[in-house]
């Protein structure tokens, strides 16, 4: 095989190696998506293999490619990255060879093959349900179009890319009305896909806020509904087991008390009244009392819980749900209460009442605002009580359910009750406890909320088509009112001579702005080039002066003239920043104040140039003992500084502190004048906190200033501080 010429496969070398490198770029960008709604993720490492497409051709897009989509299979562990994004950037590679533009080869792709790729793949090979399948294949358009175009403007708006040493070159030459409607066509694109998936994204964003702010109010609302529906039965039963043991009435009585009791309060499908050995005496309906065993007292509740919780514990007593037995097999709930008789201390009976768990119903239909909302309510033992009928759950079944949408990006709480192995989730959910333990679930449907992003989405993208042939019509009209001028004059000038010109244009019938122009473009080459060398040389005078001004006030600003530390102000502009830092990481700050002990002695024995020479050795000795990156050391004034140590361990703070301490007080100083050596010492007053404390520093440093007077009142040279944990940032310190 004839082997390549040494410059040809340095310059193959080059291609592929640039290949590779944008392609691993891609790899490493797809490996972390840029979430936005559900499921949905802007990849924009693809851009990677778009630019190799436009810039080298399809073979060596292929290798980028499949970097790129490696980071993709990784990230979302499908494989149909592989296919549908080779394909797209081979696609690429093939229309600049025939001199498409990206962006109109990129949208005739998406329609013609990766859209019905994608829906092919997803009905095939994943479990997504049918109604979910629309939206992801138009996210998945918008997204390739996304990138398509800013990989074209990243062309467009690098000088390197130009000039790209061994790019392919387009077969012919093209005009300027064709370079203006794509260049015209790609920005708009660009942008306006770019402030529409902004804009979906936050109006998506404060729908979900409403929405789970909505089902949290119906969640509590229901529930304190609920409450209050158990309450009011709970009182009854415990009032009327009250008046049985205030008037001892007899058998009889008690089952006109419980008949007329029952009347008034329908929800109990049945009540009874049973004597200390659990034989029935009484119950409702009367007619359940005509059954042979209840007449002769052969039934028994002595085995039911509500009847030994209520006899043996002595208090009102809510069951959870179960299958009643002997007045019928409902699931029912009950509600028990003892009495008593004659001031005997044990009880003599209970009275109960079977709540029909169907007229929680009523609950319900208190929800009339929000009708797709669904409820289930659940006892303390995980059993459906009631469950609305759209969610097919019966009653003392077990509510099972599994949390889904685990890679949704949402502030929606999700769940599904049907296919538990899914991760698309079936419905939203809130919910709230009741006080016995029960559980009110408030539930609605995922759909509809997919349904708009799938709306705002395909809006987006007919948007953009209507768009974009607006954009080419209005393009191709106002190139040609721009161009045209130009082409008559540039033929004009390009067929005749100057003679020509002068005897054709140039003549005494010539209009005045002719032959201006004409002037123009023969005096304007040496006219530009004196000029530019002159702007250039005084541009170049001036923004040196500038920078080294810029400089000089950068410096004084924040910068301490004597010390070379920053100073007070600048302290108190990057506190805010690294508070907020600190507090959305959890970590703590460590706010510290130095005053030098005895620093007037100082000047009054070795002059203001000893004092002077004092600040600028201790700050010097800070810069060395404190020197993390993120650490701010400040001369705060006169001989305080302060210290700012964001993320700090807090069990080695006081060792770090104290290291300096000890440092400092083997310093020894030189006075200028006279060489006279002296040493000095420092009192610290610190708190450590976590950065939630408080976000003015003012704050900070007050608790900082109150331990610094301990320190001083304690005899100087040593140190006092506070860690402020979270139950004492409000209140007392941890005084170390």
């Amino acid at each position: 095989m004839k082997a390549l010429p040494f410059n040809l496969a340095s310059v193959e070398v080059h291609k592929l190696s640039f290949a590779l490198l944008l392609g691993a770029l891609g790899l490493l960008s797809n490996l972390y998506p840029l979430p936005l709604f559900a499921n949905v993720q802007l990849i924009l490492g693809n851009m990677a293999y778009v630019i190799v497409a436009v810039l080298l051709g399809p073979w060596y897009a292929l290798v980028s490619a499949l970097l790129c989509a490696t980071g993709l299979m990784l990230s979302w562990s499908s494989p149909h990255a592989y296919p549908i994004f080779i394909a797209e950037a081979l696609w690429l590679g093939f229309a600049k060879r025939r001199d498409i533009y990206a962006l109109y080869a990129g949208i005739c792709y998406w329609l013609l093959l990766g859209m019905p790729l994608t829906y092919l793949y997803i009905g095939q090979f994943t479990d997504l349900p049918r109604e979910h399948m629309l939206f992801a294949v138009i996210k998945q358009g918008v997204n390739g179009l996304i990138y398509i175009s800013l990989g074209a403007v990243a062309i467009l708006l690098v000088p390197g890319f130009w000039h790209f040493k061994g790019r392919l070159k387009e077969k012919r030459r093209r005009n300027f009305s064709t370079q203006l409607t794509y260049i015209f066509t790609l920005l708009l694109t660009s942008s306006l896909l770019i402030s529409i998936l902004v804009s979906n994204h936050f109006f998506l964003d404060k729908q979900q806020v409403l929405l789970k702010q909505n089902l949290q109010d119906s969640a509590n609302h229901l529930g304190q509904a609920t409450q209050n529906y158990l309450d009011n039965h709970q009182t009854v039963i415990a009032n009327a087991a009250h008046w049985l043991s205030q008037t001892g009435a007899d058998e009889a009585l008690r089952q006109q008390l419980l008949s007329g009791l029952h009347d008034r309060y329908p929800s109990f499908i049945t009540m009874l009244i049973a004597n200390r050995q659990g034989q029935l005496v009484a119950a409702s309906p009367e007619s359940h009392m005509q059954d042979v065993s209840m007449r002769d007292k052969q039934y028994s509740i002595q085995d039911r819980p509500y009847f030994t919780e209520a006899l043996y514990n002595r208090k009102t007593y809510l069951s959870s749900v179960f299958l009643g037995r002997g007045f019928g097999s409902d699931p029912i709930v009950a509600i028990s209460a003892p009495f008593y008789l004659g001031g005997e201390q044990q009880a003599a009976g209970i009275i109960e009442g079977s709540l029909d768990v169907s007229h929680f119903i009523s609950i319900e239909k208190q929800n009339i605002d929000h009708q797709q909302q669904s409820i289930v309510l659940i006892d303390d033992k995980h059993k459906v009580i009631y469950a609305s009928k759209p969610l097919k759950l019966a009653p003392l079944s077990e509510f099972n359910y599994a949390p889904s949408g685990k890679s949704y990006q949402t502030k929606l709480d999700m769940l599904n009750l049907e296919d538990l192995s899914r991760d698309s989730p079936e419905y939203i959910f809130s919910r709230h406890r009741l006080d016995n333990g029960w559980q009110l679930y408030v539930l609605e449907p995922f759909s509809p909320l997919l349904q708009l992003a799938q709306r705002l989405y395909l809006n987006t993208f007919l948007i953009l088509i209507v768009s974009l042939l607006f954009a080419f019509y209005v393009t191709k009209v106002v190139s040609k009112l721009l161009t045209g001028p130009l082409e008559v004059i540039a033929s004009k000038f390009n067929k005749l001579n100057k003679e020509e010109i002068q005897e054709q244009l140039l003549d005494e019938h010539s209009p005045l702005e002719v032959f201006r122009l004409y002037q123009k473009l023969v005096n304007s080459k040496q006219q530009l080039l004196r000029h530019q060398l002159e702007l250039e040389e005084k541009v170049a005078i001036r923004t040196h002066e500038l920078e080294l001004a810029n400089a000089k006030l950068k410096h004084l600003a924040e910068k301490d003239s004597l010390t070379g530390l920053y100073n007070r102000r600048y302290a108190e502009q990057r506190f805010g920043g690294i508070q907020d830092f600190c507090e959305r990481n959890d970590q703590p700050i460590a706010i510290a104040i130095l005053d030098l002990d005895l620093f007037k002695q100082v000047n009054d024995n070795y002059g203001h140039e000893g004092g002077d020479e004092c600040l600028r050795a201790v700050a010097e000795l800070l810069r060395h003992h404190f020197c993390r990156d993120i650490d701010i050391i400040a001369r705060y004034g006169g001989e305080e500084f302060i210290l700012i140590l964001p993320q700090c361990n807090v069990l080695n703070i006081e060792e770090h502190l104290e290291k300096f301490r000890v440092k400092l007080t083997q310093l020894v100083i030189t006075c200028p004048q006279g060489k006279r050596s002296f040493s000095i010492t420092t009192s610290i007053g610190a708190i450590v906190a976590s950065a939630c404390f408080s976000e003015n520093l003012e704050d900070w440093v007050r608790q900082a200033d109150i331990n610094l007077y301990r320190a001083k009142n304690a005899g100087r040279n040593r140190i006092s501080l506070s860690i402020l944990t979270p139950a004492t940032e409000t209140g007392t310190q941890e005084q170390i």
